[in-house]
């Protein structure tokens, strides 16, 4: 990717991201947030990718795992907070927490906590598509455990829809390693159900540029109607399954986790592609954002509950 608006944009929704990530680690601990949440980060170039590949009459839904694909699919980030503080002015109205966010004015239709809850929802959402219109679903690797996902698989590949399956393979279950629970990599299921695929490696998957680029084409394809797309991302969670505590350091994980973390840094990863000052003006100017939408979302109105008789 060498247009430098692009870059610049791609990099600020990768950095409203994890500003977003930092301010939640930094409250959290202290219970002003009530909600459970589950950070990204280490992951959050691709969410970041698959929205600038789309637009806003795109429907997406999401997991728990969610926060990234709100944010970067321009979701307001007052809301986005006031929903994680309770709050009246939250997305979800302040009842649905971290892993109930909607925005259906930018095509986010929502996001589950039940794992693999959203594969079946995808092709149902890509049969309510009109040329060009598209769907995607983003998830995790842990929900490919469900049977949930040959069924949505097998109806996608008959029916040739419009879907976009990307699954986030940061190689655990919360703290369950892929090896003990899968005998083949979920890719694998796509293949077989003869869907086109991409197997992304941890060193494009962690580079948001080289990802937005690598997913153009194929999405491209799947709106001129020529059926369904599985991708598999290899990446890393830096944190513990929450997002909040460090588990590698608690031996929850091996070491090794921490170090893939360094080195693919999707926020690290982006910088060496870019100009330092342009990166630290957007750092900046993000930073700012974040922290006014937070304190903005912090003196709103609390939700209540009024049950209906």
């Amino acid at each position: 990717m060498t247009d430098e608006r692009e870059k610049s944009e791609l990099y600020r929704r990768l950095t409203l991201v994890r500003k977003c990530a930092e301010k939640i680690m930094a409250v959290y601990l202290s219970d002003v947030m009530q909600t459970p949440v589950h950070l990204s980060v280490g992951q959050e170039s691709i969410a970041t990718a698959l929205c600038y590949c789309l637009n806003g009459r795109d429907f997406k839904i999401g997991t728990h795992r969610s926060h990234a694909l709100y944010l970067s699919n321009g979701g307001d980030v007052r809301a986005f907070f006031a929903e994680l503080l309770g709050r009246k002015t939250g997305c979800s109205g302040g009842m649905g927490g971290s892993m109930h966010l909607i925005d259906t004015a930018n095509g986010l239709v929502g996001t589950t906590s039940i794992v693999g809850g959203c594969l079946p929802i995808l092709p149902g959402l890509a049969m309510a598509c009109e040329k060009p219109q598209v769907a995607a679903a983003l998830f995790g690797d842990g929900a490919c455990d469900e049977g949930a996902l040959a069924e949505s698989l097998n109806w996608s590949a008959l029916k040739k829809l419009p879907a976009i399956f990307l699954c986030e393979n940061n190689r655990y279950s919360v703290y369950t390693p892929f090896g003990q629970r899968r005998a083949a990599r979920p890719i694998e299921l796509a293949k077989a159900f003869g869907l086109a695929w991409l197997d992304v490696p941890i060193e494009q998957s962690s580079d948001v540029f080289a990802l937005a680029e690598l997913l153009a084409g194929p999405i491209e394809r799947v709106r001129q109607r020529e059926g369904p797309l599985f991708v598999e991302c290899q990446t890393v969670r830096a944190l513990d399954h929450s997002g909040v505590r460090d588990d590698v350091s608690a031996g929850l994980r091996p070491a090794e986790e921490k170090q893939l973390f360094e080195t693919y840094d999707p926020m690290k990863v982006a910088r060496t592609r870019m100009n330092s000052a342009q990166c630290d003006q957007i750092d900046a100017q993000v930073a700012q954002q974040v922290e006014l939408a937070y304190q903005q979302a912090l003196a709103d109105e609390p939700a209540t509950w009024e049950a209906k008789l």
